[in-house]
Order: C-alpha cells, then sequence, then structure tokens
C-alpha cells in the first residue's frame, strides 16, 4: 500500500501523519474553542465575573464613549447613543471559574495521563491506544454542545483533557520510528501543523458560527460541527494506520534505525528522571519550555477578550484564524527544515539556536501586536505567531534524539507533564495582573515577556548542551558513549 516515495519518505507515512496531524487538530479546536466562546458561554450557563460588555457592536463603535469605561452596573445598563441602549452589564467571559475551567480542570487530568499514555505507549500499541483516546475526546467534544450547567461543561472538558493527553507523547514517539533524522524535525513540524488548524478553526467557527445562532444555540453548535467528524477519524486513525517498529534514533547511536528491547517501567522511570535532574541540557529546556508554553495559554485564552475589550467590531474570527493558520504552519514548517538543515550541517546540538533566535523575535513582535490597534496588531500578530511557532517540532525533535527509544514516549510524558502543569496553569496569574493594572498590560507580562524570558533559558540549554556534550560527529566517541549506557541500563 503506497509504495511510492515523497521527500525521501515512503507514501503511506506521509497518510499515517497525515491522519494523525488531523486527529490532532480537532483535539487542538475543542481545547482552544472554550477562549472563544467565553462570554457567550458564561452569559449561558451564568458564571464567571460581571462588567459592563457591549449589546449593540455597530452602535458602540460610533459611540464616543465605550463600555469599557463603565463600571457601574446602572449607568452600564442606561447609556444610550441616539436613543438606543449598547452596553449591558452581563457575564464578560473572565474571571477565576473561567480561568479554572481553562486551565487547572483540563491540565490536571492531561497531564496525569499524559504520563500514563506515555508509559503504555512504551509497551503496548500507540495506534490503538491513540485511537481510543481520540474517540473519547471527540465524543467529549459533541457533548459537550449539549451541558446545560457549568459542572456539566466542565466533566466534557475534563474527559477532553483525559483524551487529548495521548496524542504528543505517543505521536511524537511514532514520528520518531517513521522518518530519519533528516526529515524528522519537519514531519514533527508537520504533525503539529494539528495545532494551528485547531486553534484558527476555533477562531472561525467560534466567531461566526456563534454569531449566526442557529436555531438559537449559538456557541453549542461550535462542538457538535467539529465533534462529529473527529468521530469518524477516530475510526479511520483504527482501522488504516499501521504500528510502526520502534526503532533507536538517541543521539548517542550511531544508527538511526537499531532495534532496541523495552525496559521495565521502574528503569524507564528512573533512568528518565535522572537524565531530566542531572543534565544541565534538560533542566534549562524544561524551564524555557514551561515559560513559552506559558505564553501561549495566556494569550490563547485571553486573546479574544483582549480584542472584544479594546477593539470592539474587530473581525476577530477572520484575522485570528488567518495569523495562526497561515503564521502558525509556516513557522513550524520553516522552522523544523531550519533545524533539520543545522543538525545535517553542524551537527544535531545545534538545533536549539533555532529556538532561541525565534522566541526572542516573537517577543519583540508580540509587543507590537499589543501597541497596535487592527489591522496593524493583526500584521503583527501574523509574524508573531510565524516566529513563536517554530519552537515545538524543533523541541520535541530535540527530545527524541535524546531519549533512548526504550524510554523515548515515557520521556516525553514526563516533560508534557511538567510543562503542562506550569504553563497551563499559567492564566490563573493573568487577572490578579489584570485587576492590579489592566488587561493590556498583564499579557506585556504574560505573552511577550514570557516569549523573551523563554529565548534566555533556550540559550542557557543551548550553551550547556555545547559544553557537556562530546563530538557526536566522532565514531569513536559515539561507541564509547554508547557502552557506558548499555552498561548503565543493564544494571537498572
Amino acid at each position: 500500500m503506497m509504495e511510492g516515495h515523497c521527500l525521501g519518505e515512503k507514501h503511506y507515512d506521509w497518510y499515517r501523519i497525515t491522519i494523525l496531524m488531523i486527529c490532532y487538530g480537532f483535539g487542538e479546536y475543542g481545547h482552544y474553542l472554550l477562549g472563544v466562546i467565553s462570554r457567550p458561554l458564561t452569559q449561558d450557563l451564568e458564571f464567571g465575573t460581571k462588567s459592563c460588555v457591549s449589546l449593540n457592536l455597530d452602535v458602540e463603535q460610533k459611540a464616543p464613549e465605550k463600555c469599557l469605561d463603565f463600571t457601574n452596573e446602572t449607568i452600564c445598563n442606561n447609556i444610550t447613543l441616539n436613543g438606543t441602549n449598547y452596553c449591558q452589564y452581563n457575564y464578560s467571559g473572565q474571571g477565576i471559574e473561567y480561568q479554572v475551567l481553562a486551565g487547572p480542570i483540563f491540565i490536571l487530568v492531561f497531564t496525569i495521563m499524559g504520563l500514563v499514555n506515555g508509559f503504555l505507549g512504551d509497551r503496548y500499541s500507540r495506534v490503538r491506544i491513540l485511537s481510543f483516546n481520540v474517540f473519547l475526546y471527540s465524543l467529549m467534544i459533541f457533548g459537550a454542545g449539549f451541558a446545560n450547567s457549568y459542572w456539566l461543561f466542565a466533566l466534557f472538558r475534563f474527559g477532553l483533557g483525559a483524551g487529548e493527553s495521548a496524542c504528543t507523547p505517543l505521536t511524537a514517539s511514532i514520528v520518531a520510528d517513521m522518518f530519519g533524522k533528516k526529515m524528522r524535525a519537519f514531519a514533527m513540524g508537520f504533525f503539529n501543523w494539528g495545532i494551528y488548524f485547531g486553534y484558527g478553526m476555533a477562531f472561525a467557527l467560534g466567531n461566526y458560527v456563534t454569531e449566526a445562532d442557529i436555531n438559537g444555540l449559538g456557541w453549542r453548535w461550535c462542538y457538535w460541527i467539529m465533534g462529529a467528524p473527529a468521530i469518524l477519524f477516530a475510526f479511520i486513525l483504527f482501522f488504516s494506520v499501521k504500528e510502526p517498529e520502534k526503532k533507536q534514533t538517541q543521539i548517542l547511536e550511531g544508527s538511526d534505525y537499531e532495534p532496541v528491547e523495552l525496559l521495565p517501567l521502574k528503569s524507564r522511570v528512573g533512568s528518565t528522571l535522572k537524565m531530566f535532574f542531572t543534565s544541565p541540557v534538560m533542566i534549562f529546556l524544561l524551564l524555557g519550555a514551561s515559560i513559552r508554553h506559558s505564553a501561549s495559554f495566556c494569550w490563547s485564552y485571553n486573546s479574544q477578550i483582549y480584542f472584544q475589550q479594546y477593539y470592539p467590531g474587530a473581525d476577530i474570527g477572520l484575522w485570528m484564524a488567518l495569523d495562526s493558520i497561515v503564521g502558525g504552519t509556516f513557522g513550524i514548517i520553516i522552522g523544523g527544515i531550519l533545524s533539520d538543515r543545522l543538525a545535517a550541517k553542524f551537527g544535531i546540538k545545534t538545533r536549539l539556536w533555532v529556538l532561541v533566535g525565534s522566541q526572542l523575535i516573537a517577543g519583540a513582535l508580540a509587543c507590537g501586536t499589543l501597541s497596535t490597534a487592527p489591522p496593524y496588531a493583526f500584521v503583527y500578530l501574523l509574524f508573531t505567531y510565524f516566529f513563536a511557532e517554530m519552537w515545538f517540532g524543533v523541541l520535541f525533535t530535540v527530545l527524541v534524539e535524546f531519549f533512548p527509544a526504550a524510554m523515548r514516549t515515557t520521556a516525553i510524558a514526563i516533560f508534557i507533564f511538567i510543562i503542562n502543569n506550569i504553563g497551563g496553569n499559567a492564566p490563573l496569574i493573568v487577572p490578579p495582573i489584570r485587576e492590579a493594572l489592566d488587561l493590556q498590560k498583564s499579557l506585556y507580562i504574560t505573552y511577550a515577556g514570557f516569549y523573551g524570558l523563554s529565548s534566555f533559558f533556550f540559550l542557557l540549554a543551548q550553551i550547556a548542551f555545547i559544553r557537556s556534550k562530546p563530538n557526536m560527529d566522532d565514531p569513536g566517541q559515539q561507541q564509547a558513549i554508547r557502552g557506558i549506557e548499555i552498561k548503565t541500563l543493564k544494571k537498572m
């Protein structure tokens, strides 16, 4: 089946990664849709904080005073322009209940089940485990459209987190077994395009479908429209994607394709944790990735509200969809290509330079996004996404090359557990900063600022990598280190 080749790899491998990417996209759609529909959702289910919000955007755009300017409920409900009320005191789509729904309720189960799926993936069929989880989170997405209370919606989101937790650790391991080092970062970037497909579609459907208010059900249709086909793709994944053979990709090995034996769970976890917390490279990489992930979550769950609050009437659905899909797509692909070129020419240890440069530039561009009005803000955002999203595929390529195949999925699961527990709960710091300053200033700190700070830690990781690792292009050093690693693993 599909015996031809494309870009040096089998057609069937590209088919497999395409199905994986689409399934991931559905999960990310469900993940980020909450941030887009937060205002109509909170008004429907009645939770979160109240403030003066727009009732009639067309009138508010012409008014000299915006709804944001009013804090008193009575004044807000009675402000008019030419006799037309254009503000209402209602649920704003913000508040601690919303941030808990966006962060802890999802992240708690996401990180714990990510570890479980990672452990299982090193022992059993990754494709079958992944198929079950895709089916689970697809049902949760579809079911969320029927929620009639805060806690029922929270239950569906909890299930979404449990299912989606399998995507990255299992698929990163699968991709590493399908592609050699010359195409691995590109392939990983192609898979992670699912993030931007899902994120972009969340803004497009979340805005336009909700506004269409089909049969008076507004935001609910956003879950039904994507939840139904997601269930279908869970079956396509199960029946058409075969499990690849597990092969060695660790940087300490001389061959990309040497099968390895599975280690016991205790040995996998113990040796993985030892490598995490004794390696300066991994320590700085964890810090950088956690801060970078925090920036993504803080922006994702507050960007819709930011533009609604400061620039009412802006075409958020179109611009955010285009910026995330186009900027993110080209960013992650170019980042993967650049990383693969650097690795091929200067060695695997040079991949981290892509993270250093891209996140520094992204931080500067994010400041432009926050300091200008649409449409210029969205132009800045397009290029912010381009540079910011170079990181994900490169990061996980470094991880799969750093760890032996026998512990690779476990290592990625632990890494995701750490960065998601930090980054996924980072939006909780936005409300207190917002109260002390305002939403815009809080995003300067948690969005643009975190990009720049992550670049600093990626730089430290790159320096530590250069200083601590011998020349991996020297076959003699590769073989010597390989012998040490094998002896170490045998003792555990």
